[in-house]
């Protein structure tokens, strides 16, 4: 391989996904996230062009099989026709299965990988690189795929699969790194971790992540990666950001802050300008009552000041109450520390049947249900933090 090879390695794409909670309840937001994994795709097709790759590489979940509508298949196949050099697809657990891929076919230069592990070279006459690939043909799959990998000794190997890596019982495809070793592959292109990351040099172990994050536990920069290989090694491996939307986290304490205008210059601080954020209010000071009892105007407050959208604001902080020396009372204030205390040790059905106790809550069982323990104790926190804040107010009367 004396003159260099370059290729575009990049996974989970899911064209076309819905943010559902995003959408009901900011629309515009919604309609944001949704035109953005159609750009990144477009930053892929744009860095493909302007690199002279010789290929793409696609590992898997181009689309979820919910939305794989005309509208997306027919993007990606227009993209990949752009994109101009051949492309290589292995399918996921998420596009396993496609509903227009017979009245929508890929162009000529897109090639995916079959249900069995098959090899397919570039260029065709006189190879350089080799590529072993394989899709899933159901969701969830326990087999071991790289087991039954072998890659060619006199070719630059790839290696492409739709996997977890070192995370034991998964059912997706799962091995381990000392799987993915001593079987002549190079380069193994993964895909399903959203969190990109080089697991190994030797061989080079590769997840890119996503290309849009979709939620907010999909903070920070998404993209795939651009490698150069040459003399049958990488020399050079950068990533790219194709994401149009950055979620962030910040955490911002009210310990010390006197006024909500502080907080925000300490919140616009550590955002950046159109990006998702999620707040999160530690510390104790006298703001917390405010904060805590006014969500919805604070939130309006940070996106009027940052220029970002605020996904949510997880209110962590305290109001200027010694909790530990309180408790310890015999007053009304120390009743409710202790009875929230013995709350926040229960189960989640535990909580869910305390709170839907009543009559007037029992309808409404089935939201609480969809709640995580840590977000129903999370209630059960802003109850008891209220009442004493509502109960410090009559004692300083």
């Amino acid at each position: 391989m004396d003159i260099p090879v370059k290729f575009i390695h990049c996974a989970d794409l899911h064209l076309g996904s819905k943010f559902v909670g995003v959408l009901s309840d900011r629309p515009e937001l919604g309609k944001m996230l949704i035109s953005s994994t159609f750009e990144a795709l477009d930053r892929i097709v744009d860095k493909a062009k302007e690199e002279n790759v010789n290929f793409v590489l696609f590992s898997g979940d181009v689309f979820d099989e919910s939305n794989e509508t005309p509208f997306t298949r027919n993007y990606f196949a227009e993209s990949l026709k752009r994109i101009g050099v051949p492309c290589y697809i292995v399918y996921g657990n998420h596009d396993f299965r496609r509903k227009w891929e017979d009245s929508i076919p890929l162009p000529d230069n897109a090639f995916v990988f079959p249900t069995e592990i098959t090899s397919v070279y570039y260029p065709k006459e006189s190879p350089e690189v080799e590529i072993i690939g394989v899709s899933y043909s159901k969701a969830n799959s326990a087999k071991n795929h790289a087991l039954d990998f072998m890659g060619s000794e006199d070719l630059y190997t790839i290696g492409m699969m739709h996997c977890d890596v070192d995370i034991p019982n998964s059912p997706y495809s799962p091995c381990s790194t000392a799987d993915l070793k001593g079987r002549n592959v190079d380069y193994w292109a993964l895909g399903h971790v959203h969190k990109g990351g080089i697991l190994s040099k030797e061989p080079y172990i590769v997840y890119p992540g996503n290309t849009q994050g979709r939620n907010p536990k999909e903070i920070g920069e998404r993209g795939a990666y651009i490698v150069t290989v040459s003399n049958g090694r990488v020399i050079k491996m950068q990533f790219f950001n194709t994401q149009s939307i950055v979620w962030s986290d910040a955490e911002v304490s009210i310990t010390g802050v006197k006024n909500i205008t502080d907080l925000m210059d300490q919140i616009s601080s550590k955002v950046t300008k159109g990006s998702i954020v999620r707040v999160t209010v530690t510390g104790t000071g006298i703001l917390d009552k405010n904060i805590r009892m006014n969500r919805s105007d604070i939130i309006e407050l940070i996106e009027a000041r940052t220029g970002c959208f605020c996904s949510s604001m997880d209110v962590k902080s305290s109001p200027e109450v010694d909790f530990e020396k309180r408790i310890e009372g015999s007053d009304f204030i120390a009743a409710v520390l202790e009875y929230g205390k013995r709350l926040s040790i229960l189960d989640k059905g535990e909580l869910i049947n305390l709170i839907c106790k009543t009559g007037g809550s029992a309808y409404l069982r089935s939201y609480y249900e969809e709640m995580s323990a840590d977000e129903l104790r999370q209630i059960i926190d802003d109850s008891v933090k209220y009442i004493i804040e509502k109960l410090s107010e009559v004692d300083v009367e």
